[in-house]
């Protein structure tokens, strides 16, 4: 929980203590909660998942998807579903939940997602490495660019003109992409090997094929 608190204080370019001020806690209290030697009571996590307008199981890390349901109360009609204020984002081709595949860009394509969602591209899942961070063959993953990545967050990585989604941990000089998966193994890389690694983004949010 603490490193999706601390995403979604620096999506909003919020420092600690301007977290600190909106939820009257101390910056001490912040800093313990994205580091994960304090949780939020339960009371305070409503609070940060209604203030940041995600679900309880984004916030707990249990999904990459932001939001299920929105309430929009007593003030429309119960036969009508409001949709969402939409965006697009590129669609910049495949990446692998798997061994690492040939990413192409594809030209002039475009997917649509909920504005509430800060990604600058997408691409589309390719195999089963990470079913068990819930996202399967053929679902769109929604990135956010970004040269670095926080321990333990999934992440889009090209690996020269190839790329893979995996979960992302640096040690000192070693990278290493984790599956979600118990059938694949871990990819290491160190020292000269990482010269071939470039980080693309961090996943924020999925879309189901099904």
């Amino acid at each position: 929980m603490g490193e999706v608190i601390k995403a979604l204080r620096l999506e909003r370019n919020m420092t600690q203590e301007q977290f600190a001020k909106v939820f009257n806690i101390s910056s001490s209290t912040v800093g313990m909660w994205e580091n994960s030697k304090r949780s939020p009571s339960n009371e305070m996590q409503d609070s940060i998942a209604d203030y940041f307008n995600v679900d309880m199981d984004f916030l707990h890390g249990r999904t990459l998807i932001r939001n299920r349901v929105r309430d929009f109360g007593d003030h429309i009609p119960s036969n009508i579903i409001p949709i969402p204020e939409m965006k697009k984002v590129p669609m910049l081709g495949a990446v692998a939940c798997g061994e690492p595949i040939y990413m192409d860009e594809v030209r002039g394509e475009y997917y649509p997602m909920d504005s509430s969602i800060h990604a600058d591209f997408c691409l589309r899942a390719q195999g089963d490495s990470m079913t068990g961070a819930r996202i399967y063959d053929g679902d769109i993953v929604f990135i956010q660019s970004s040269p670095v990545v926080e321990n333990g967050q999934i992440a889009a990585v090209a690996i020269d003109d190839e790329a893979t989604l995996k979960y992302f941990y640096q040690y000192g000089d070693t990278v290493v992409l984790r599956p979600a998966n118990a059938k694949y193994e871990e990819m290491t890389y160190s020292r000269e090997d990482l010269d071939h690694l470039r980080i693309l983004g961090r996943a924020v949010a999925f879309q189901s094929a099904l």
